[in-house]
């Protein structure tokens, strides 16, 4: 099979997914708000404007509606969590996947009201719900990834020293195993920073619409970018692996 073929199959591999779509729709969703923040700040056409803002409105009715179920996953891993090893990591994975569920439910209701199914009176603070939750899950997402890259630096410490200590009296196979593990820590290391600057980026968004600190929608669209395409190629390692 050529490479063209192969990166074709892992496309459409890809994209089987529902959190594959959903990373492409939101990186498409948050370039066409940069393209609208820029329109506005430098006066763009009024049809211009108003064509953009409708394909973000569907846009963000798809992706709603693709994830309406989505709670159930969430409390399906809360569930699975609870028979982890009983250390700092596991409550802040319970604290996120609990978070998300409830706000993804909310989430689930602003999509039953904008498309017409169902319409709420307190709309606004259903909204406001769903930021708050949104919020608590990324806070918990990065305390968790926080917590793991202490403990995989410990190991890199850790086998680090042992190196310099006994170079001299290490077999070859041993060095090898060493520098092996070494690798593997330093490149999980690297997606813990990566994963760390996506959960960052993705928090920007929940504070400025809860009034905690107002960025520039212009800022926030390209933080939108960033996270979207941290989380669809985190996405794309984790169904096609990482070669």
């Amino acid at each position: 099979m050529s490479d063209k073929s192969a990166l074709i199959n892992q496309f459409f591999k890809y994209i089987n997914t529902t959190t594959g779509r959903d990373k492409i729709n939101r990186t498409l969703q948050h370039t066409f708000k940069f393209l609208l923040a820029y329109n506005i700040k430098y006066n763009g056409k009024e049809e211009t404007i108003a064509w953009i803002r409708n394909v973000i409105k569907n846009i963000q009715l798809s992706r709603k509606f693709v994830r309406i179920g989505k709670p159930l996953e969430h409390v399906n891993t809360f569930y699975k969590t609870l028979t982890i090893k009983d250390d700092f990591s596991k409550y802040c994975v319970l604290g996120r996947n609990f978070a998300y569920a409830i706000y993804l439910t909310f989430d689930m209701m602003v999509w039953f009201h904008k498309s017409g199914v169902h319409k709420t009176e307190n709309i606004k603070n259903v909204t406001k719900n769903a930021q708050r939750f949104w919020l608590v899950g990324i806070i918990f997402g990065i305390l968790n990834e926080t917590f793991k890259l202490k403990k995989t630096n410990e190991k890199i410490l850790s086998i680090s020293s042992k190196t310099v200590t006994n170079e001299k009296e290490k077999e070859p196979e041993d060095k090898k195993r060493d520098a092996d593990d070494l690798k593997k820590l330093l490149d999980k290391k690297r997606n813990h920073y990566l994963t760390l600057t996506q959960h960052f980026c993705d928090f920007v968004h929940p504070i400025s619409t809860l009034g905690f600190c107002r960025i520039e929608p212009l800022y926030l669209a390209l933080f939108g970018i960033s996270s979207s395409v941290l989380g669809a190629r985190a996405q794309w390692i984790k169904v096609n692996g990482k070669k």
